[in-house]
């Protein structure tokens, strides 16, 4: 048996780049994404493409969802645009750059009334059945709250599918925090980028219980089943000199805080995960495989929805995909 995990970045329209290399992948595996993955953990925009795997929702139309429905979410780059006046007038000066009408708008288009729990419906057949696991952080208990489709029990267990992956998207600076009441209790959430921009450590601790809890399996047997595909959504890599950051106050972080999060947990998690799980097993095959590319300029921000950059990030993906192709088609071997 094989436990098949595969773990979305966040990264905002950036996320049009994991979806292309998922074309690549359902390609080759010749199939909906659904029926290849037992877990899927997406954080931020990757938590919309893990909702949209789970909801039966082809890679192509993921892609043109980020082509067709970018601007809706973010309608214009700068914070100076008249379009932003009305969040001033509501917020102040401080106000998030965009509201988060086009992205709710956008979700509940594309996932309707499904709720989170709906994903895996039957705990009977739990290890049968695809999940979705989504980080958030929220803000009045400053605890991480991970969605995890599977967990019933659980207070966010009827909460619509579209309304978690917003709560996971609420970038600090970007969207307002996403307030949802439940059982007489308020949850103020905003962006899981904040605690696990990169969900991979959670994904294989998760799929660790999940396989423990319903094996009878030794750890070692466990680890040696769980096989993960993470996706980046492009690594900056861009310095920020000394020179230039050690007199930065308030209002240079405040304007660059949000992007210095989103990127350097990243690479914590993927250490984590590393150090869990060996590149290779027993055999030599491989059992983690990280997607990430050097994101080169000018199409670094995560909130340009031109149609002149998300052709160069697509152009940027290709590029990328086509030198690790041979890689990817020795990975999913015997998927």
């Amino acid at each position: 048996m094989t436990f098949r995990v595969l773990a979305l970045d966040g990264g905002g329209i950036r996320g049009v780049m994991p979806a292309r290399m998922l074309q690549k992948v359902e390609k080759q595996l010749g199939s909906p994404l659904s029926k290849h993955f037992d877990l899927i953990a997406g954080t931020s925009t990757g938590s919309i493409l893990a909702a949209l795997i789970a909801a039966g929702k082809s890679a192509k139309e993921m892609v043109n969802l980020y082509l067709q429905k970018g601007l809706q979410i973010f309608p214009y780059t700068s914070l100076l645009s008249p379009e932003r006046l009305p969040l001033i007038f509501q917020y102040g000066l401080s106000a998030p750059k965009f509201s988060d009408e086009g992205l709710i708008t956008t979700l509940q288009e594309e996932l309707g009334n499904k709720k989170l729990a709906d994903v895996t419906p039957d705990p009977d057949k739990l290890m049968e059945s695809v999940k979705i696991l989504i980080p958030s952080y929220d803000t009045i208990t400053r605890n991480p709250v991970v969605f995890k489709s599977w967990r019933h029990d659980r207070w966010y267990a009827k909460v619509p599918l579209w309304e978690a992956c917003v709560c996971s998207a609420s970038a600090p600076t970007y969207f307002p925090a996403h307030l949802i009441e439940k059982n007489g209790r308020e949850y103020s959430l905003i962006d899981g980028g904040v605690c696990a921009n990169n969900p991979v450590s959670c994904a294989v601790a998760e799929s660790i219980k999940l396989l423990r809890d319903h094996t009878d399996q030794s750890l070692a047997e466990v680890l040696s089943q769980i096989k993960v595909l993470s996706i980046g959504t492009g690594d900056p890599a861009t310095p920020i000199p000394w020179e230039e950051v050690r007199g930065w106050g308030l209002i240079e972080w405040g304007l660059r805080i949000a992007d210095v999060f989103m990127d350097a947990p990243p690479d914590i998690h993927r250490y984590v995960a590393e150090q869990i799980l060996e590149e290779k097993d027993h055999e030599g095959k491989l059992r983690y495989i990280r997607l990430q590319l050097p994101l080169k300029e000018p199409c670094l921000a995560m909130d340009d929805a031109s149609p002149e950059n998300l052709k160069e990030l697509l152009k940027q993906t290709d590029a990328y995909m086509s030198k690790k192709q041979a890689t990817l088609e020795k990975f999913l071997e015997n998927w």
